[in-house]
């Protein structure tokens, strides 16, 4: 018996070796905002890198998510910074400065990093070295992340527009106008683009000329990008409410109140038939799928403007405090939080939304940090704020310690 138990924890060892040496060799990316153009926020967690823990500052203020491309970390900045990263160490790969401010994340496809900017331009840049391909002028600034399917970029633009424009030269293959800016990032599904505009309607439209097939009036301004699962679109609102479409007909299937704006998008299991939601006064939704009833719900103490990632048994997500939760995405309990020394308004916030790959989890924070974090073990690098976060402890303990003394002199008085 006891040989019995010898040989299967020999055979347990080799086949955990096993596994993590197939791990290792199958990749997963994160390319493009909610990793796919579905926008789902879960793809295969399979990493080509080992989970290391590091944090790097890449010298400029991130509010855009990042974006994993093969084991390649790529992060923009409001100074104009589009930076690569290797995603195991954090080193930097190379860097290109468009000198104007961005917000929204760029997208990797084939080699090439499409990234929006403020400056209305679309930067395309060689993925392995950061040399420019082309760049396209649209008619305003670009606040929304593209999306590209079969070689077209599609993004939509400041100036009310919605663009298509081949993926090798920029060239205009279609442009459709709304009645107001467009920040919400398009999603493609079966041949139809799906974004939200503030002029409060989102807009289904033929990916091969921009016509439109339908369009549907919410109740404000529509700043969430859409998400697709299950012959369905869905979306939240300025107007506090999520929306749920049929995806061919625009015809309301149902809405849900989240009792606060909806500006981050939803994130979709969609083996679970559920529907991940953060609202800006703090708060997490899981709902179903089908019908929008409410499976769970959890509260928080600073506003969510990040986006869910759901990854394995949980989902993650940011704070304006600077805080990752991970919950369990059945329950909605706490499985960990990771705070690198934030407090909220004195050192910085969080506004990207988290992505995950393999045991890694990465995110970004407004002062222009960039974590590595490791979900299996749950650990995390060394704040940068350590010392700072020290001195002031002590300061406070030196503060409270002359304080007593004052008093206990006058007492003797």
């Amino acid at each position: 018996m006891r040989l019995n138990i010898k040989k299967l924890s020999v055979l347990l060892i080799i086949f955990c070796l096993l596994a993590g040496s197939l791990t290792s060799i199958s990749a997963a990316e994160w390319a493009m905002f909610q990793g796919n153009p579905r926008h789902t926020g879960y793809v295969q967690q399979d990493a080509s890198f080992s989970t290391q823990t590091w944090c790097v500052n890449v010298g400029g203020n991130i509010v855009a998510s990042p974006v994993l491309y093969e084991d390649m970390l790529f992060v923009v900045t409001t100074e104009g910074s589009i930076v690569a990263l290797d995603a195991q160490g954090g080193n930097e790969s190379w860097s290109y400065d468009t000198q104007s401010e961005i917000v929204s994340s760029p997208v990797v496809y084939e080699d090439t990093v499409y990234t929006p900017s403020c400056d209305n331009y679309l930067y395309a840049n060689n993925a392995n070295d950061g040399s420019l391909n082309w760049k396209f002028k649209a008619g305003n600034s670009i606040n929304s992340t593209p999306t590209v399917v079969d070689d077209v970029i599609y993004f939509g633009c400041v100036d009310g527009s919605v663009y298509a424009l081949n993926k090798d030269d920029g060239s205009v293959i279609w442009e459709y106008e709304t009645e107001d800016a467009i920040l919400s990032s398009p999603v493609v599904d079966n041949g139809t683009l799906f974004v939200g505009s503030n002029d409060d309607r989102l807009y289904a439209l033929d990916i091969d000329n921009g016509s439109v097939k339908w369009n549907y009036t919410a109740g404000d301004n529509i700043q969430s990008s859409p998400a697709i699962a299950d012959g369905k679109v869905y979306f939240g609102c300025n107007d506090n409410q999520v929306y749920a479409l049929d995806e061919q007909t625009g015809a309301e299937v149902w809405t849900y109140n989240a009792e606060s704006t909806v500006t981050s998008s939803p994130s979709i299991d969609h083996r679970q038939s559920t529907v991940y939601v953060t609202t800006e006064k703090g708060k997490v939704f899981a709902l179903d799928m089908r019908d929008g009833l409410k499976k769970w719900d959890s509260q928080f103490g600073s506003s969510i403007d990040a986006t869910p990632t759901i990854f394995g048994n949980n989902i993650a997500f940011t704070t304006s405090a600077g805080s990752v939760h991970m919950l369990n995405k059945f329950t909605g309990n706490s499985v960990w939080d990771y705070n690198p020394g934030y407090i909220e308004g004195l050192f910085a916030s969080t506004s990207s939304s988290p992505i995950t790959s393999g045991a890694s989890l990465f995110f970004a924070t407004d002062d222009g940090n960039v974590y590595s974090l490791d979900t299996n073990q749950k650990i995390g690098p060394m704040s940068p704020y350590t010392y700072e976060i020290i001195a002031i402890f002590a300061v406070i303990i030196a503060i409270g310690v002359g304080l007593k003394i004052i008093i206990n002199r006058k007492k003797k008085q």
